[in-house]
């Protein structure tokens, strides 16, 4: 074969393998791709590739970045919203199925013979207060004592001055303080028998040495009733008796009253501004 026809056959070859390789790239039959790896800033080199064709992603090309943020904050949809309700209301459902949300007040009251099967001891009391008072349900304590760490690295300091009551207790007092000011002064403070949060083991009354350990008005402007008022929530509690909702609690302003309903609910409450009475009905739940 002369080098003419040498040339001629390679050329011929040549052209048949271009053409074969064009009609497998553009076969629709075989699906190929060419992608980026890389960076958010540009491709740091190119690749020729098969498409994934997984069903649970389709095109490569519409598969979701696990490193890219939603507007939310969080990854994956970004349709998702910020918060899942199902979720908020499974949580809420699971704090009323343990009683977090049970309601005691003048209207709903709880039988002589009810006490909580989990009362846990509280380590931060007051001097010279009842040792029978200085318990909560266990759930409760454990974020008293948490709430309490957390405002002494504050620098502020609180102290439970009485917690859980029995309905025998709630009595005492209660029969003493209509013996003092008249039953019409006394049923502005204090919880007939029977209708006294104290009894349910998810309330506590606080103070602090900026009031000598008193039950006080003025606690609600110190220092330590003002970081109350702004932190308790985190850690599950609320402040009962706020000022401005007499006339739905029935008790006058209590700025050291503070009843633990689970962090969903004490957010929620303390965000919108509500009384307990308030939120439980705004959301539809059983009181009880």
């Amino acid at each position: 074969m002369t080098n003419e026809k040498k040339i001629k056959s390679i050329i011929i070859i040549s052209l048949i393998l271009i053409e074969s390789f064009v009609w497998i790239i553009n076969n629709p039959d075989n699906s190929w791709n060419i992608g980026n790896i890389g960076g958010a800033d540009g491709s740091t080199k190119k690749l020729v590739g098969q498409v994934n064709n997984d069903p649970q992603y389709g095109n490569v090309s519409e598969k979701p970045d696990v490193n890219e943020r939603n507007q939310n904050g969080s990854f994956g949809n970004k349709e998702e919203p910020a918060e899942n309700d199902d979720n908020r209301k499974q949580l809420l459902k699971e704090a009323a199925e343990k009683g977090l949300l049970i309601l005691v007040n003048k209207e709903n009251s709880v039988p002589p013979d009810y006490k909580p099967d989990d009362l846990k001891a509280i380590k931060y009391f007051a001097p010279d207060r009842s040792e029978a008072s200085r318990y909560m349900r266990a759930e409760a304590a454990e974020a008293f004592h948490q709430m309490v760490d957390k405002a002494a690295e504050a620098g502020v300091e609180i102290k439970m001055t009485t917690a859980y009551r029995s309905y025998h207790f709630q009595k005492n007092l209660y029969d003493n303080y209509v013996a003092r000011k008249g039953q019409a002064e006394a049923d502005t403070f204090s919880a007939k028998p029977g209708q006294s949060e104290h009894q349910t083991g998810l309330a506590v009354d606080v103070s602090s040495p900026s009031v000598g350990y008193q039950l006080s008005n003025d606690y609600g402007d110190k220092v330590e009733g003002k970081w109350l008022a702004e932190n308790a929530y985190r850690f599950g509690f609320i402040l009962r008796f706020p000022k401005g909702k007499e006339h739905i609690t029935g008790f006058q302003y209590e700025p050291w009253h503070l009843r633990y309903v689970g962090l969903t609910a004490a957010k929620e409450i303390y965000e919108q501004g509500l009384s307990l009475e308030e939120y439980l009905q705004q959301n539809d739940i059983e009181s009880r």
